[in-house]
């Protein structure tokens, strides 16, 4: 998905999960985190349902945080699971594109980042011009992680310049440690990988479907749940898989782009 298609979709898409109360700084704040995101995560359900409440919370405990979604990396491919709105998708798939930026390198070396546009842009140029277009002035990953897998980054994105203090990685850290406690038990993420089925293989062919999701929502300025109904009409009438007709659609939106 371009930014051009999603730019015009960037209201009305957040994944709507009510954030729980949490007693930040209070002696109860882990057992509120470990009551929000889960103590044991053990099937795919579950750990889709923790996602939206991290992003949720991510989105509600930091202030500078004007979008914030999560990063996953699975067989070498890379995409957003989870997102506050389209904005995320358009500044996470320009750092896809770019092949580095503060999430993928949260990700890939399970550092937390925290940077400003200058330093952004000493760092990655060329995504942080892509970002600057769409306001986004400030960036803070923390990484996700189980016990043996490195599972991506929750990423925040800031409109001011320097939105994010030493409180907010505290808070970020806190957040993705406590899913750290819960990942790991879910020994699944190697057998899914070898198997290729499970939550894995669900969010790796989801992805063409969130796409062309995006570019339905922008195109006809409609709501996520109406743009996945006209994907399922179409799938029903030419008689193709969801995926694959949302795979070919997206191909096709691209190439008309060109």
């Amino acid at each position: 998905m371009t930014a051009g298609h999603t730019r015009a979709a960037t209201e009305g898409t957040f994944q709507e999960t009510t954030a729980p109360t949490i007693r930040w700084g209070h002696p109860g704040q882990g057992a509120d985190l470990a009551d929000a995101l889960g103590t044991r995560i053990d099937n795919d359900e579950h750990l889709g349902a923790a996602l939206r409440v991290l992003v949720a919370l991510a989105g509600k405990a930091v202030d500078g945080a004007a979008s914030c979604g999560v990063t996953v990396t699975i067989s070498d491919r890379t995409f957003t699971a989870v997102y506050s709105d389209a904005r995320t998708l358009i500044v996470d798939t320009d750092q896809y594109e770019a092949g580095d930026g503060p999430c993928l390198h949260a990700a890939r070396t399970g550092e937390v980042v925290r940077v400003d546009a200058i330093g952004a842009e000493k760092r990655w140029p060329e995504f942080a011009e892509s970002a600057r277009s769409e306001n986004i002035h400030s960036f803070l990953a923390a990484p996700l992680y189980g016990a043996n897998t490195r599972f991506g980054a929750l990423n925040l994105y800031g409109e001011a310049p320097s939105a994010f203090t030493d409180d907010d990685i505290e808070t970020a850290t806190a957040l993705t440690g406590a899913l750290a406690g819960a990942l790991g038990d879910y020994e699944r993420f190697d057998r899914v990988r070898a198997e290729a089925s499970g939550l894995r293989f669900t969010l790796e062919h989801r992805a063409p479907i969130e796409q062309a999701k995006g570019i339905l929502m922008a195109t006809h300025r409609i709501d996520a749940d109406a743009a996945f109904e006209m994907l399922v009409d179409m799938s029903q009438k030419t008689n193709k898989k969801l995926r694959d007709l949302a795979t070919q659609f997206v191909e096709d939106c691209s190439s008309n782009a060109l």
